[in-house]
């Protein structure tokens, strides 16, 4: 029973119409009648991060099962080998998942927390490892992935992720999608100086804890026992610093682009970055401590990735209404 209610779950969040118009949408609508139709390996690429320890043929069986159970059809009654399931995740490729992922990623952001005024979200990253296949290896250079995530502040709904090979790449094409009045809360070890310089161009404002090695010259202590400072160019000496506070929290240093303690007090800012979204949500949500993937080639990588945000997603979803319900009995 608590497969069938867990696949029912997965089918409330993601409904078979909104899947058939991603599926639809990118291209992938099978032409033949198939034991295992494009809508279905949908549900199949979202359930892997359900049964994580189960192989496909398991996967495919307690799918189906809660599928039924749900009302929603899928496809001919046979028994498909696990070389068939992985041919129809080929066929099925991994934009339907992106698509279903921005979805509800656009659903989430008419919702946001605000603080004085500022929509508050979070940078956060990591990396994932994968098979270390040939095919791996050349689109990845390692046997990992690394991903950059902008998560709401409170929920932990994801607003937007990005995948390459470096924090500050990741870092600044998230922050060249974010809107004006937005503070990006982070945990980086060095403030990438591009990264600032564009935050600040679209109006948007930064608070990130720094490492020691960074310099910040002391210039003004203000009422709060914050300071001014200025943010120096790191390859390029006759761009313009970029004015910046430093908060000291216990033994670091948070810096922030919001200068007045007034209209950000000290205390408020540190428990800000206390509080944020951390990228380890996401397997504390599947309920794992890492994760490794199954895909060796970068296209079923890529599938993955995509399932594994969209059912943190849902997961997270469910979580957050039930302490919302939770809250408001008390």
């Amino acid at each position: 029973m608590s497969d069938r209610i867990a696949i029912g779950m997965l089918i409330k969040a993601f409904p078979p119409d909104e899947v058939d118009a991603a599926i639809d949408a990118a291209g992938v609508r099978e032409q033949r009648s198939r034991a295992l139709p494009a809508r279905t390996m949908v549900y199949f690429s979202l359930a892997m991060w359900l049964f994580g320890g189960s192989g496909y043929d398991a996967v495919l069986t307690r799918l189906t099962t809660g599928m039924r159970w749900a009302g929603v059809t899928t496809g001919k009654r046979a028994e498909p080998s696990t070389g068939s399931i992985t041919k129809a995740r080929k066929r099925l490729g991994s934009e339907v998942m992106r698509r279903l992922f921005l979805r509800r990623a656009v659903a989430d952001l008419d919702s946001p927390a605000v603080w004085r005024g500022l929509r508050v979200c979070t940078l956060d990253g990591g990396t994932i490892d994968v098979p270390d296949t040939a095919a791996n290896l050349a689109a990845f250079d390692t046997a990992e992935v690394r991903m950059a995530v902008l998560a709401a502040h409170g929920d932990g709904a994801l607003l937007d992720v990005a995948v390459g090979s470096s924090d500050a790449e990741l870092d600044a094409r998230l922050i060249s999608t974010i809107s004006p009045d937005t503070l990006v809360v982070a945990h980086r070890a060095e403030p990438a100086y591009d990264v600032w310089r564009s935050a600040g161009e679209q109006g948007a404002h930064l608070l990130w804890r720094t490492g020691e090695s960074v310099e910040l010259p002391r210039l003004r202590v203000l009422s709060d026992h914050s300071y001014l400072s200025r943010l120096l160019p790191e390859h390029d000496p006759m761009a313009r610093s970029i004015a910046v506070r430093v908060v000291q929290s216990c033994d670091t240093a948070l810096v922030t682009t919001l200068l007045d303690p007034e209209r950000a007090p000290a205390a408020e800012l540190t428990a800000l970055h206390r509080d944020r979204w951390r990228f380890a949500s996401v397997f504390d949500a599947l309920e794992t401590e890492s994760v490794a993937l199954r895909s060796q080639d970068p296209h079923g990588v890529a599938q993955e990735l995509w399932a594994m945000l969209c059912v943190y997603q849902a997961v997270q979803s469910w979580r957050w209404d039930g302490k919302e319900a939770m809250a408001e009995r008390m």
